[in-house]
Formats: C-alpha cells, sequence, structure tokens
C-alpha cells in the first residue's frame, strides 16, 4: 500500500513539475560560484562526476537538477575530496573517486522531501525547513570506478536505503572514537559473515572507507556512499552558509 501511495505522489509531483529547476536560477553554475563554493573537478579534473539527481536515476525517479552537472562544494571541503583521490590514487593508479552529489540548493531539498513525505523514504531526506550538509555544501555522495567510469561493486547501490547499505549500527556522534575505520571495518565484515555482502564488496567499500577517513571525512551510518566532517549539524549550520536558491 506504502508503495502505491509513493507512485501516486511521484506521479502526481512529476505531472505538476515538468521542468525541475529552482525559481528564479537561471544559472545553476552561477548560483554556486556566488556562494563561495568551488568546482571539484577544477581542483582536480581526474575526479569523475556524475550526478544522479540531474538525471531520473535516483530514487525519486526525477531529474531534480535540470542543468547542473557539475559538483560544487565548500572550498576546504572540496580539498579534503581531492585528497582522498590522491590517497586512492596512489594504491591503484586505475581507479578515481566517482561522485553522485555534491553541494544541494535548498529549493532542491524541500522539493525532494515532498515526495517521500508520509513514505518509508521521509527519514533518509533532510528536513528542508533548515536543511542538512549537502544543502551547506560540505557533504558528498560517492564511491570508487574504473577509468572509463564504471562503479565497483560496493554491496549496495547508491541510493539503495536497505541494511546492506549501513556502515555501522551505532548513532554517528562528532565524538571520533565512534567514527573510526576500525569501528567501520568490523561493521563490514560483520556484513560479510552475516552473507549480507560479499567478499569483493567489502573490500572496496574498505578501501573507500579508508582513503575518505584518511582525508577527514566520515560516513553517515546507514548510506556507505554518504561522506562528511567530523562535526555536528548545529555547528556546521553556524559555520557554513546556506544555499538559499
Amino acid at each position: 500500500m506504502r508503495n502505491i501511495v509513493f507512485s501516486i505522489l511521484l506521479i502526481l509531483y512529476v505531472a505538476a513539475h515538468q521542468t525541475i529547476c529552482a525559481q528564479g536560477v537561471d544559472d545553476w553554475d552561477q548560483a554556486m560560484k556566488e556562494s563561495g563554493l568551488v568546482d571539484v573537478q577544477e581542483l582536480d579534473n581526474s575526479i569523475l562526476v556524475c550526478l544522479k539527481y540531474s538525471t531520473e536515476d535516483n530514487f525519486v525517479g526525477v531529474d531534480m537538477y535540470g542543468s547542473l552537472e557539475r559538483a560544487y562544494l565548500e572550498p576546504s571541503f572540496a580539498r579534503r575530496v581531492v585528497r582522498a583521490q590522491e590517497l586512492l590514487k596512489q594504491l591503484n593508479p586505475q581507479l578515481s573517486l566517482l561522485i553522485y552529489d555534491a553541494a544541494r540548493p535548498i529549493s532542491v531539498q524541500r522539493r525532494m522531501r515532498d515526495i517521500v513525505r508520509g513514505t518509508d523514504l521521509e527519514s533518509f531526506v533532510a528536513d528542508g525547513t533548515r536543511g542538512g550538509r549537502h544543502n551547506y555544501g560540505v557533504a558528498v555522495d560517492l564511491t570508487i570506478a574504473t577509468l572509463d567510469g564504471t562503479p565497483l561493486d560496493m554491496g549496495a547501490d547508491f541510493d539503495e536505503f536497505s541494511p546492506a547499505s549501513s556502515v555501522k549500527s551505532t548513532p554517528d556522534t562528532s565524538d571520533a572514537s565512534t567514527r573510526t575505520i576500525d569501528v567501520y571495518k568490523d561493521y563490514v565484515n560483520s556484513l560479510v559473515d552475516s552473507g549480507v555482502v560479499s567478499p569483493d564488496a567489502a573490500r572496496n567499500r574498505i578501501l573507500l572507507l579508508e582513503v575518505m577517513c584518511e582525508a577527514g571525512l566520515f560516513p553517515y551510518r546507514r548510506e556507505w556512499w554518504h561522506f562528511e566532517e567530523l562535526m555536528s549539524i548545529s555547528e556546521t549550520r553556524t559555520k557554513y552558509r546556506l544555499l538559499d536558491f
């Protein structure tokens, strides 16, 4: 029944929003730059980008970004992603980070929340009232891919909201001791032991965790693809600028 309700909501949403773009924003890239963000590929053009919300290949099945094709982030956060790419290249030059989502305007967040409101997916989408980390340019969704853009097996797809996507079972905090690479490795290995993910997928996921954590970015506990700073959301909202467009 919930899936039927979600499908009806999605059909109504698409009918009402044939062109998904922020009202009053003619140039996404200019708006991002005016907000002080940087294009990650201008810092390191070896990083691959395929914004899932600029396609219909995402959990809502709707192109949310329209013309936006570049991955923008807050400058210091972007440099951490670049560092993770450097670490990955040192380990295997034939691999690259592949970014699925980066900075997300609050207007898009609100529309996304409207789509999932009242469904099982609602808890996975930050409330658009004040915004989540993506809405401040300090969260990135990514994976590891081969140089031709083929993503490695991570045991669960991007935007797959299932137990297989989790990286740990305890709540996330800004306490570094609760979000160490050993904590994540132990949990991934437990998924292998229980048959949830394969050993190959576990190795790929641990590789991603290692380079990202070494660069100072840590995963959200229910999404292997989402990485953020070790900082509370209240501190994030104080330190960074909301993408209010």
